[in-house]
Parts: C-alpha cells; sequence; structure tokens
C-alpha cells in the first residue's frame, strides 16, 4: 500500500516539480530556512528595499542565463556591462519595485487575471515569442480564503437548568 501525503515545502518551486513544472529558486541562503523563518509579513514594504541590491541581483541572475544559454560559461565577457545597451536600467528597476510594492500579491488569490499577472504577462510578451498563463492551485500547508468581507451573526442565549429533576445531594 502506497500512501502519498502532502508536506510543506521549504522551497516554491517544490510546489512546481510536484506538477512536473520547470522552476527555480533564487536566494541568498545556502539551505533552504525554517518553516516560516524571514517569509516577509507587514514590514515587507518599499522602504526597506535596497535598489541597487536588487539591479546587482537582477544583472547577476540575467549574466549567468545568459552565458549558459549561449555557452560561454568559461569565457570572462560581461554582457550587461555598465553603459552598454544591455545594462541593468535602474529606473526600469525602480518602477517594477514601485508596482510590486503597492501590488498584493498573495499567491492563492492571484486570479489568472490579476493586474500583477497581466503585467507580467505584458513584460513577458514584449521580449519573448510565445506566452501562455497557467492557473495552477498548489497544495500548501495553508488554506487560503478568498471571502474579503463576510456577516458575523452573534447571538445571546440564555442558558436554563431544571433544578427540579435534578437530584440534589447534602
Amino acid at each position: 500500500m502506497l500512501t502519498y501525503c502532502i508536506v510543506p515545502v521549504a522551497w516554491e518551486h517544490e510546489q512546481f516539480s510536484r506538477l512536473r513544472v520547470t522552476a527555480a529558486t533564487l536566494s541568498e541562503l545556502s539551505a533552504a530556512p525554517d518553516f516560516l523563518e524571514s517569509t516577509g509579513g507587514l514590514f515587507d514594504s518599499r522602504e526597506f528595499v535596497d535598489e541597487a541590491s536588487i539591479s546587482r541581483s537582477v544583472k547577476l541572475v540575467a549574466e549567468s542565463l545568459a552565458r549558459h544559454i549561449y555557452g560561454q560559461e568559461d569565457k570572462g565577457i560581461d554582457i550587461f556591462a555598465e553603459g552598454s545597451s544591455l545594462s541593468v536600467n535602474p529606473s526600469y528597476v525602480r518602477s517594477w519595485l514601485q508596482f510590486l510594492s503597492t501590488t498584493p500579491r498573495v499567491a492563492p488569490f492571484l486570479s489568472k487575471n490579476d493586474p500583477l499577472i497581466m503585467a507580467l504577462k505584458k513584460e513577458l510578451e514584449d521580449h519573448t515569442a510565445e506566452v501562455s498563463v497557467h492557473h495552477e492551485v498548489l497544495d500548501g500547508a495553508f488554506t487560503f480564503y478568498d471571502e474579503t468581507s463576510g456577516k458575523l451573526h452573534i447571538y445571546q442565549v440564555l442558558i436554563k437548568f431544571n433544578l427540579i429533576s435534578a437530584p440534589l445531594y447534602l
């Protein structure tokens, strides 16, 4: 007998691998964090983001992908050199950071037509030949409900005890 159990995963890409979707997680951590450790929160806001650090990370990822795709891993070529036409544009990074900091990004609440999904799709369409969006429900440790408002009915109930039928012990 084979029992399949959904266990919480530390890296987001592990959820996608269950659906046989190629995915990766980019992190400064060498090992997966403990469950719910450093997962953002109320202080995940724009003023705590270092734009220069994000730009360096974007350049590092782009450089790594380009070298791998074009077979240039062993070459000392700076594909996205400062001042070149391919360099990371700080105002472009700033505009995305501003957009992301003012947009709710809780994955279970994102529909296929969510403004964030549409913005990412448009950006990909501007730079690639084919883009398709798939909406998958991922199993997770938490259940999210999408009701943002509801009614709560509270009743005050008077409880009476029937002392006559209850035996009295002295």
